[in-house]
């Protein structure tokens, strides 16, 4: 018998169709394992500006009086405001708008100051800055029953759908309050409720 060197056609087809499905598979685990480590990293990424928009709307909403929501727009009164210089909380009685904008294709997330002297506000000198880039919406609710969790009075504030409405009438704060912080994709950044 003749004893052959090299390889049949046909087992070079089996080697390279176990090769593929070899190579497919690992791929597969391969891509896996990347998402998983993304959805991983994105739950244990705690960034700075999502712990400070999150203390700054707490702060204002715990420091407030009364509140009216509008469609784009979370307004506050009461003694939240800041040091223009510093940014250091003061005691001083503030009118705080928390907006809801878009320009361009970005949604911009604003907070302004205007200072109240007395009963009457001073507009000359309004504070506003940029909170957060990406929020696509804030949900504000006050809960009547916490056993049951029922909402009363819900309002979501959406930055890609305009509306023309007015901010409604001015209300006293609510003693517990839901406020939620929607991102990109609906990410949620901010889901708390707030004891006052």
């Amino acid at each position: 018998m003749k004893h052959r060197n090299g390889m049949t056609l046909i087992e070079i087809t089996v080697t390279l169709a176990l090769s593929a499905l070899l190579l497919a598979t690992t791929a597969g685990v391969i891509k896996s394992m990347q998402q998983k480590k993304k959805v991983f990293a994105d739950r244990l990424d705690v960034q700075p500006w999502r712990v400070e928009l999150a203390e700054c709307l707490r702060d204002d909403i715990l420091r407030s009086k009364e509140m009216r929501i509008g469609s784009k727009s979370l307004e506050l009164l009461g003694s939240c405001g800041h040091d223009p210089a510093t940014g250091e909380p003061t005691q001083a009685p503030v009118h705080v708008r928390w907006t809801l904008k878009k320009e361009g294709q970005y949604d911009l997330l604003t907070r302004t100051e205007i200072f109240r002297g007395g009963l009457e506000e001073l507009t000359t000198s309004p504070r506003t800055e940029l909170m957060a880039l990406g929020i696509v919406n804030l949900s504000v609710g006050s809960f009547t029953g916490l056993e049951n969790e029922q909402r009363n009075e819900v309002k979501t504030l959406t930055a890609s759908a305009w509306s023309s409405d007015e901010p409604g009438e001015w209300a006293t704060m609510p003693k517990v309050l839901k406020l939620v912080v929607h991102g990109p994709n609906n990410m949620i950044l901010v889901d708390e409720l707030i004891y006052r």
